[in-house]
């Protein structure tokens, strides 16, 4: 039974004792007896370097320092080049400190234990020795385990990037289907709008160009206050067909050349819920029917067809609004020559923030300003005051 504490092995470890003197073989095969150890001896140096290359896996390698034909230093030496991670022990009977100093470092021995030697010191150091073997041979697993994981990993990542990219290519190939789609209903969408504006047209010779002048006049408002793109462009579609609703109203009523009548003014009236009632089946991809419905609304709830007041009235309804009224009154009419640019401005900034929304109002009035009579028309289209 050991004195001294020993350590629970995990593996049964192999152990090569190297010694010229049968006699010291002997012992040390009878101390190791029972430890459960797998032990080799060789009575030479020479027999020694064999069984490194015999015995897979060593451990522990014990060598005698005074051997003829080669020391054990010199043995440890060369069994350091062939097994790297055994635990290399000197036995020695040297007094001399700098001496077995010099030879543990030549040798690159993890330790030496002078003759005469304890059964239980030598059992001892023999365990605390395995321990560290077992920490060398724990390690190798880790180290080998990283390895075969980091190149799982790699091949994993190979896949994925494989992946990814048949992804990409497949999303990049369905964006462009998508955009070419997209172009396609963008396309039909406007060749549909453009119609549809002009059937109005055709019945109202007079107001030939209103509503694509309106769509201009809208389109630059609405850029002048920073609305987002698919806003601005509900705005250009609401505009190219809001007056689509006076195909219901007779066309001598739309072409009549002096001022309508009570009735007469009326039956005008309903073409925004005429327009309304025509476009609410179409899906459009914006609230088209609703703004159109509410272009003639003003803001002090005088307006007309719901009398809205305010924030119950779109922002894009409010905008076309005041481009319709800008086209209209700078354009000739059959009841009335054009009365220019310059009076729509004064209308619109009369009665900003009462028929009209302050903020369109004020986008309106500050473009003016800033281009004058070329704001909202060509120079060769300019309608003139009259």
């Amino acid at each position: 039974m050991n004195s001294l504490p020993t350590t629970q092995l995990k593996h049964r470890h192999s152990i090569l004792m190297v010694d010229d003197e049968e006699a010291i073989l002997d012992i040390m095969t009878m101390v190791l007896a029972g430890e459960g150890y797998d032990l080799h001896t060789a009575s030479s140096a020479e027999e020694g370097l064999k069984k490194l290359q015999e015995i897979p896996g060593l451990s522990l390698i014990i060598s005698d320092q005074m051997m003829p034909g080669m020391t054990g230093v010199e043995f440890l030496e060369q069994a350091c080049n062939i097994c790297p991670d055994a635990q290399r022990v000197l036995l020695t009977g040297y007094t001399d400190t700098d001496a077995i100093i010099n030879a543990i470092n030549k040798g690159r021995i993890h330790l030496y234990i002078t003759k005469p030697w304890r059964r239980d010191d030598l059992l001892y150091t023999i365990n605390q020795l395995l321990s560290k073997a077992e920490l060398i041979i724990e390690n190798r697993r880790l180290d080998e385990l990283v390895k075969k994981q980091n190149a799982e990993l790699v091949e994993l990542n190979k896949g994925l990037e494989e992946k990814v990219r048949l992804k990409t290519l497949d999303l990049n190939r369905r964006a462009e289907e998508l955009k070419a789609s997209y172009e396609k209903i963008q396309m039909i969408l406007d060749g549909t709008v453009l119609a549809m504006s002009k059937i109005v047209e055709s019945r109202d010779p007079y107001t030939a160009g209103h509503q694509q002048q309106v769509t201009n006049i809208a389109g630059i408002i609405a850029e002048k206050m920073s609305l987002p793109p698919d806003q601005i462009e509900a705005i250009r579609i609401s505009a190219a067909l809001h007056d689509i609703g006076k195909i219901a109203v007779p066309s001598e009523i739309l072409t009549k050349p002096g001022q309508l009548n009570h009735l007469e003014r009326e039956l005008v009236k309903t073409h925004c819920r005429n327009a309304y009632d025509i476009l609410k089946a179409i899906e459009f991809p914006y609230r088209i029917a609703e703004i159109i419905l509410q272009h003639h609304e003003r803001m002090d709830g005088s307006g007309y067809p719901q009398e809205l007041k305010g924030e119950a009235i779109m922002m894009e309804a409010r905008i076309l609004a005041v481009a319709d009224v800008i086209e209209a009154m700078s354009a000739h009419r059959p009841y009335r020559p054009a009365l220019g640019i310059d009076a729509a401005m004064e209308e619109i900034e009369r009665h900003r923030g009462t028929l009209y929304d302050r903020d369109v109002a004020d986008a309106c009035l500050e473009i003016y300003k800033e281009k004058g009579a070329d704001s909202f028309f060509p120079a060769t289209d300019m309608k003139q005051g009259g």
